[in-house]
């Protein structure tokens, strides 16, 4: 991934907003909003290096992930992945939780050890970030996260980390369940490693080759094989996802940098800035300056 980001708009790491010695926050829609400590704009778009769930209680709007727009409304709630780019709306009315959490405090303890592979809930890839919660699912949920809250905020003892964790985890489990339920999920494919390890030698390599032969190779699996391992999980071939999540990324370095397009081009893999640019419009639609100016 882009480690060498020359930021515009700040990273946020969760240690500027934490509380407690372990890895994990809760907070309100107001707290998160009007927190003084900030050294970035919540409206503005932000990456973070951390996961995220905002649980709607009450109120409707819109939340802006990876420059897209989605809408929510009472009982929604929003899963924003790590290294995701995000951003508020000006909406002090809402009511909503706001969880944030690293994954080592996620997977602390054998029991939880690669969860977060597990879930579907922040793969952005293969499903929306937001789920829609039925009132008793919503009920179940909200006494979830209003126990973390209080416990959360208690004065710790020995217990206070293990309970919050175990409350995570238990949230993430129902709504994962959630999730498949309402999407009516068949299930797990066979392909669930093989796709697991795709993604993280996308995250790993992205900028140094968009050839399907490469990640089949390191995959040590058959460019064949690699197609059929995508068009089982997302419905399409393994170079339009490759396409896919290269353009995500440079977009994020449109957005989030100060660095020109001849810059990006090379750092992104392109050996011609004019390869560079169609490569972009092909995907986007728009030329490198024209989405810039956007945002």
């Amino acid at each position: 991934m882009a480690n060498e980001e020359q930021e515009q708009i700040p990273s946020v790491d969760l240690g500027q907003m934490q509380r407690k010695a372990f890895g994990f926050r809760i907070a309100s829609n107001k707290e998160i909003l009007l927190y003084d400590d900030l050294d970035h704009d919540p409206f503005r778009p932000h990456r973070i290096h951390f996961y995220a769930i905002l649980f709607i209680l009450k109120g409707e709007g819109n939340h802006y992930i990876d420059f897209k727009t989605y809408p929510y409304q009472r009982n929604s709630i929003i899963f924003v992945s790590k290294e995701q780019v995000h951003a508020f709306e000006h909406n002090l009315e809402r009511k909503a939780f706001f969880l944030l959490f690293n994954e080592e405090f996620l997977e602390k303890g054998s029991s939880a050890s690669n969860l977060m592979q597990e879930l579907s809930l922040y793969n952005y890839h293969l499903y929306p970030p937001v789920i829609q919660l039925q009132e008793e699912q919503a009920q179940l949920l909200r006494q979830l996260a209003e126990n973390m809250r209080q416990e959360f905020d208690t004065t710790d003892d020995l217990l206070t980390e293990e309970i919050v964790h175990a409350s995570l985890i238990i949230f993430l489990c129902l709504a994962e369940r959630i999730r498949k339920e309402n999407r009516k999920l068949n299930p797990r494919s066979k392909y669930h490693e093989e796709y697991v390890q795709f993604q993280k030698l996308l995250n790993q390599h992205i900028f140094q080759s968009r050839k399907v032969k490469f990640y089949a190779d390191s995959l040590l699996v058959s460019t064949k094989t690699l197609n059929r391992i995508t068009k089982e999980m997302l419905g399409k071939s393994a170079k339009s996802y490759i396409n896919e999540f290269l353009v995500i990324e440079i977009k994020r370095l449109l957005m989030n940098t100060s660095l020109s397009i001849k810059e990006i081009a090379y750092q992104t893999g392109f050996e011609e800035v004019t390869n560079f640019v169609k490569y972009f419009k092909k995907h986007s639609d728009y030329n490198p300056t024209e989405f810039r100016k956007l945002y």
